[in-house]
């Protein structure tokens, strides 16, 4: 049940960690506004998400009570996240993401992500796995690429599939968290971004592609109060 639980809490973060972006939109966001509840339903237990903030450096989410995910920052960085089966390790460069280390507690190996900045607007990672008592490295996901416009990921390409993202122009729920902008993750259905996605593209080697649908109510600051991801069948709620 954990695992369905964090699965479907990694789909419907698109709001958890953010592209490395200077853009922005002419949204004037609250820069105070933070969320202290997510609400995900339609689940056969719905999960409910309570953060916790020292101003806007995020400390922890509880996941329903008993999943814990705890956050470090160094200055204005998240340097690391931790929770009871899985550490995240966030290394920069100049203020930029160099290098993201995912950890498995019990594992004699971790998967270690290595990004160059091809330009302002595109970003490459190469995902290597490191064993820990060799210190042998093997390549297990070559050259793929973020394409990035105003703080957005709008496009996500790997060796097998091209994903493409439409955003509204409204904020995204953590989009005042301090740091989240900084961070990549493996893949982009996990980041978050200054807006929301509202459909996501996704093309196939053999060309084939289907499309998801994403649709919000909004507050009268324009942040969501209420996502509704279609094809998946669940909503996912938020109070501030």
């Amino acid at each position: 049940m954990m695992k369905k639980i964090i699965f479907m809490l990694c789909i419907s973060l698109l709001i958890f960690t953010s592209c490395s972006s200077e853009g922005n939109t002419s949204q004037n966001a609250e820069t105070s506004r933070v969320p202290k509840q997510q609400i995900i339903s339609s689940l056969d237990n719905p999960v409910t998400i309570d953060f916790v903030f020292d101003g806007n450096k995020i400390v922890s989410s509880t996941h329903s009570g008993n999943y814990v995910v705890k956050y470090t920052y160094t200055a204005d960085l998240i340097t690391k996240t931790e929770s009871s089966d899985l550490i995240k390790e966030y290394i920069y460069t100049n203020g930029k993401l160099a290098t993201y280390l995912r950890k498995l507690p019990g594992r004699d190996y971790y998967d270690k992500y290595s990004y160059t900045y091809e330009s302002n607007d595109v970003v490459s990672f190469v995902v290597t796995r490191i064993t820990i008592s060799t210190g042998a490295e093997e390549v297990i996901s070559a050259k793929n690429i973020y394409t990035l416009k105003d703080g957005n990921i709008i496009k996500y390409e790997t060796k097998s599939s091209v994903t493409t993202y439409k955003y509204d122009n409204k904020n995204s729920p953590m989009r005042n968290v301090l740091g989240f902008n900084k961070i990549f993750e493996e893949q982009p259905q996990v980041s978050s971004s200054v807006n929301n996605v509202t459909s996501y593209t996704v093309t196939l080697a053999d060309n084939s592609s289907y499309t998801n649908e994403i649709t919000y109510s909004y507050d009268g600051d324009n942040f969501p109060t209420v996502i509704n991801y279609k094809a998946l069948s669940f909503i996912s709620t938020y109070s501030y």
